[in-house]
């Protein structure tokens, strides 16, 4: 019986001691992900060394490469996972119920925006850091564009269903959006001209007016 209790006894301490290291484990990669944001958003990632994001999340270079293979795998975690969020508020504000067409792109509009301009790190890594950072990046980028671009066609084709858009193919515009938002924000982070109240409205302002447009000619 003594020695059942110690074989039991030392089969818990072994999956409790399993547990605290995979939480540990989560802990470090979570402590990398937060120093990508910091520092590739502040100084670049091509300026970012494995040596300064390990200084910064205190994380051994050890541990570093038990997480990822380098500076590109964790930029593409982390981009993946500002993606994810982005989809979330873009999928909810496609589901809400509004009022008026205007309301409708309002609420497209500020999911697509607002998700990187709360935090401005974000917005410098998912517009400027990610293009060109590597070709399994890029097409990583292009990916979301068009992922992205898929869901606001599909707005769009609802908003046709409802009777509040002309029946046509919205994939052109879809893409020209997505781009066109992409864009503003890059000019932004770049210029910082407007406050990040203007820029919205400055936005919303244009896609209402475009989407204003094409409602009136429903013979598209």
């Amino acid at each position: 019986m003594s020695n059942l209790k110690i074989s039991s006894e030392s089969k818990v301490k072994r999956v409790y001691g399993k547990k605290n290291a995979e939480e540990r484990v989560l802990e470090r990669r979570e402590r990398l992900l937060d120093a990508a944001l910091e520092l590739f958003s502040k100084q670049g990632y091509a300026n970012t060394t494995i040596e300064a994001l390990c200084a910064e999340s205190k994380v051994t270079t050890r541990h570093f490469y038990q997480l990822f293979d380098g500076r590109e795998a964790l930029l593409l975690a982390l981009y993946n996972q500002m993606i994810e969020e982005l989809e979330l508020g873009l999928l909810t504000a496609m589901m809400t119920e509004y009022q008026t067409l205007n309301q409708r792109m309002e609420g497209l509009i500020q999911a697509l925006v607002h998700h990187y301009l709360k935090d401005t790190r974000r917005a410098q890594i998912g517009v400027i850091e990610v293009v060109g950072a590597s070709e399994l990046i890029e097409r990583r980028r292009r990916e979301v564009i068009y992922k992205i671009a898929s869901h606001v066609e599909t707005f769009m084709d609802a908003l046709v269903i409802q009777k509040q858009l002309p029946k046509r193919n919205y994939h052109w515009l879809a893409i020209a959006i997505v781009g066109g938002i992409n864009e503003l924000m890059a000019d932004w982070l770049v210029n910082r001209a407007l406050s990040l109240e203007q820029l919205m409205e400055e936005m919303i302002f244009a896609f209402n007016t475009l989407f204003q447009g094409i409602g009136t000619d429903m013979s598209l």
